[in-house]
C-alpha cells in the first residue's frame, strides 16, 4: 500500500475513534447546558373566562432579588364588570400571591389549551434575541400550566397584585448563567405594559397572536455571551488548521515529520469537541483523553514506517501521550469550573 494512503486512512481511523466518543455518555451538549439548571418554565400571564369584561387592565414589570437567581414580577391592576367568571392565573408562582381581602384563589392545576405551540414558535425562531442559544436546551419552549384559578365578580371590581415568577434560564458550562426570558401572555386588551430596570441589557417584544397579547423579555450579559462565541470561533478555526496542517504533513511526508504530526493530532483532539459543540465531563477528561493521547502518539510515530510495525518505544511513548493529553485536557475542560 502507497504509504501517503496509509498515513491518511490511519488518521482517518483516529478521528473516528475521536467522533465517535462523543456519543459516550462521558461527552455530550448536556454537559454544556445541564437540564438541572436549564429547566422547562411555564408562561407568565393570566388566562380570563370573558375578557371582554376587563379594562384599564396595567401591567408593570420589574426585576425583583431571589434566593438563587433574580425574579421576574408583575404589578397586575385593571377593573372587572359583568357576571361572575374567573381568570387563571398562568405559571408556577415563585412567590405567594394576594389578590385582596375578598378574593379566594383555588388552588386548581391545568394545561391550557390554545395555540401556544405557534406562539413558542414564533418567539424562537423569529422574535427572542438569544433563541439560537435558548434552542440548545433540552426542553426550551414555554409550557401551558396553571396552578391557581382566582373568582372575579363586578362586586370587587377593582383588582390588583403582584405576581412573581421564576424566569427561563440559560445556563451555561461552569454555571454562567448567560440570560434569561420571560413571557407575559393574556387573552385580554392591555391599556399599559411597562417595564422597570435590569441589571443587564434587556430586549423586549410585544405581539398579537391567536387572540393572545404576548409580551416577552429577555435580560442578558452581552458581554460574557461575546466572550463565548469569540473563544469558540477561535477554537473551530484552531481545530480545523490542525486538520488540514495534519493531513498536509502527511502528504508532503518529509523525514522526522512525526513528531510535528503527533502535536497537531493532540491539537485536533483536544478542540474538536468544542468544534462539535459537546462537552467533556471529569470522567471523560480521565479516560477519554488518555486513550485518545495514546492512540495519537501510535499513528503519528507509524507515519514515518512503510508498514504497520511497532517498536519497544512506540508504547513507552504512547503512555507518556496519555498522560500529557489528560494533563493539557484537565486545564482546558476542567480547571475552568
Amino acid at each position: 500500500m502507497n504509504k501517503k494512503i496509509k498515513n491518511i486512512i490511519l488518521y482517518g481511523i483516529l478521528m473516528a475513534i475521536v467522533l465517535g466518543f462523543a456519543l459516550s455518555p462521558m461527552l455530550g451538549k448536556e454537559i454544556l447546558w445541564n437540564s438541572d439548571q436549564n429547566v422547562q418554565i411555564p408562561f407568565s400571564g393570566i388566562h380570563f373566562d370573558k375578557p371582554e369584561n376587563i379594562s384599564a387592565f396595567k401591567i408593570k414589570r420589574y426585576e425583583t432579588p431571589g434566593q438563587v437567581s433574580s425574579l421576574i414580577s408583575y404589578d397586575v391592576e385593571f377593573e372587572y364588570t359583568g357576571s361572575e367568571s374567573s381568570m387563571r392565573i398562568m405559571g408556577k408562582l415563585a412567590e405567594q400571591a394576594f389578590f385582596g381581602e375578598n378574593v379566594s384563589p383555588i388552588h386548581s392545576k391545568a394545561t391550557l389549551k390554545g395555540e401556544y405551540e405557534k406562539i413558542n414558535n414564533l418567539l424562537f425562531n423569529e422574535k427572542l434575541t438569544n433563541r439560537d442559544l435558548f434552542k440548545n436546551l433540552q426542553n426550551y419552549k414555554f409550557s401551558s400550566t396553571s396552578e391557581i384559578r382566582v373568582p372575579l365578580n363586578e362586586e370587587v371590581k377593582n383588582y390588583k397584585f403582584k405576581i412573581t415568577y421564576l424566569p427561563k434560564t440559560l445556563v451555561y458550562e461552569n454555571n454562567k448563567e448567560l440570560a434569561k426570558a420571560s413571557v407575559f401572555l393574556t387573552n385580554a386588551r392591555v391599556d399599559n405594559f411597562t417595564d422597570g430596570d435590569y441589571l443587564n441589557k434587556s430586549e423586549t417584544q410585544s405581539f398579537n397572536e391567536s387572540g393572545m397579547y404576548v409580551n416577552a423579555i429577555e435580560v442578558y450579559n452581552e458581554e460574557t455571551i461575546k466572550k463565548i462565541d469569540l473563544f469558540n470561533n477561535i477554537n473551530n478555526i484552531i481545530f480545523i488548521l490542525s486538520v488540514i496542517i495534519t493531513l498536509g504533513l502527511i502528504w508532503i511526508d518529509r523525514p522526522n515529520t512525526q513528531y510535528f504530526i503527533i502535536i497537531f493530532i493532540f491539537i485536533s483532539i483536544l478542540t474538536v469537541y468544542r468544534f462539535l459543540e459537546t462537552g467533556v465531563s471529569t470522567l471523560g477528561a480521565f479516560t477519554v483523553f488518555p486513550i485518545l493521547g495514546f492512540l495519537g502518539v501510535l499513528v503519528g510515530r507509524l507515519t514515518s514506517r512503510e508498514k504497520i510495525t511497532f517498536n519497544k518505544y512506540d508504547f513507552s511513548q504512547g503512555l507518556l501521550g496519555a498522560i500529557l493529553l489528560m494533563i493539557l485536557s484537565i486545564f482546558l475542560y476542567l480547571l475552568p469550573r
